[in-house]
């Protein structure tokens, strides 16, 4: 009699190589796409060159849970499509195995990987978003002081005008005897003081100089009608930044504190992090009777066919959450019906394969 327990093994280690070899093809498509991001901003002066690699990092957390849903669904219909086109299954049918046994070995391997995509999409994700944020934040708050050179006069884009630092404190975040020349409403101004640093409006994203202790003067060169102020807080507005996506701050919420929110963006966000171990569950069952296909088949039709399911399933869900976030449908509902439909789509489709209950005559 056919040992099944090799079976298992010998369809877990395709499974397997398949999902690897997809992981890593999706995650360097996303990994290139956030590069060349960071590299245009390091580029244009907007962003340090050495956090890139750092903020790449978090990108790759924050992305990894997203991915594994679809890579493992890819790589199941890449793994059983090989195997029916070399007649594989085929012999394996004749041999009594049938699709029982093959949503065995599928769940040998999707019961763990579930668990690890639950984790990555409710604890690491947001922590990888929440950091990685700051962390680009605090590097373009940076990003210009770093480029000034003490005891020089530096033109700067950026507060369109002069700049001229005597010195940096010990630690490099503050500056030491601040000169700044700009224009506003079409009159010079000249700031002059002991101490600035950068700072970010959390609300607007937009950078200000802040300038401690000093003196500002108004007018026009040429002119006698100037005025003079003494200061000690005096903030100077050198970059716009573009408001703050709510969706995006959302995502780096700690999960344990989106539990029983009464926030209807807040829920549509837990449901959304939810979703992503179930859709390793839902995929899995479509997996089956979608990989089924005979010799003469084409190599990557019934990949085209899964990553179009694959593609209204996940646009389904965001759907689904944007409907929650407006209002028109309530919690309650969510995006549990997309779940339901795909597994929905999965069960009918293995039954007109196999019959209401002929998976247990092909054992």
């Amino acid at each position: 009699m056919l040992n099944i327990s090799i079976i298992n093994r010998y369809l877990v280690r395709e499974i397997a190589l398949a999902w690897m070899a997809v992981t890593v093809v999706l995650v360097a498509v996303l990994f290139t796409n956030r590069l060349v991001r960071y590299l245009g901003d390091a580029a244009s002066g907007a962003l340090p060159g050495d956090v890139i690699l750092i903020l790449m990092g978090y990108k790759a957390l924050s992305y990894t849970g997203l991915v594994l849903p679809g890579s493992f669904f890819l790589g199941v219909i890449l793994a059983l499509g090989r195997l029916y086109r070399d007649s594989e299954m085929a012999a394996m049918g004749a041999c009594g195995i049938g699709p029982r046994h093959l949503y065995h070995a599928l769940a040998v391997f999707a019961l763990p990987l579930t668990l690890l995509v639950g984790w990555l999409a409710l604890d690491v994700g947001p922590w990888a978003a929440r950091e990685g944020r700051e962390a680009e934040q605090l590097a373009r708050e940076t990003v210009e002081i770093q480029a000034l050179r003490p005891g020089r006069f530096i033109q700067s884009s950026r507060a369109e005008g002069m700049f001229y630092i005597e010195r940096f404190t010990e630690d490099g975040e503050r500056m030491r005897d601040v000169f700044l020349q700009t224009r506003q409403g079409g009159e010079q101004v000249l700031l002059a003081a002991d101490e600035g640093y950068i700072d970010v409006d959390p609300d607007t994203g937009d950078q200000y100089l802040v300038l401690v202790d000093g003196r500002r003067y108004d007018g026009n060169p040429g002119s006698l009608e100037w005025r003079s102020m003494r200061y000690h807080l005096h903030g100077v507005r050198i970059s716009e930044g573009e408001p703050p996506d709510v969706r995006i701050r959302r995502d780096g919420i700690p999960s344990g504190e989106l539990w029983g929110s009464r926030d209807i963006r807040e829920v549509a966000e837990l449901q959304w992090r939810l979703s992503m171990p179930l859709m390793v569950i839902t995929l899995g069952l479509i997996a089956i009777p979608l990989s089924r296909s005979s010799p003469r088949d084409g190599r990557y039709g019934r990949l085209l066919l899964a990553v179009l399911i694959y593609a209204v399933y996940s646009n389904g869900l965001t759907l689904a959450q944007g409907w929650m976030e407006d209002g028109a449908l309530p919690p309650a509902v969510g995006v549990w019906p997309v779940h339901v439909l795909a597994a929905a789509i999965g069960v009918i489709w293995l039954m007109k394969q196999y019959g209401l209950f002929g998976w247990g005559g092909r054992r």
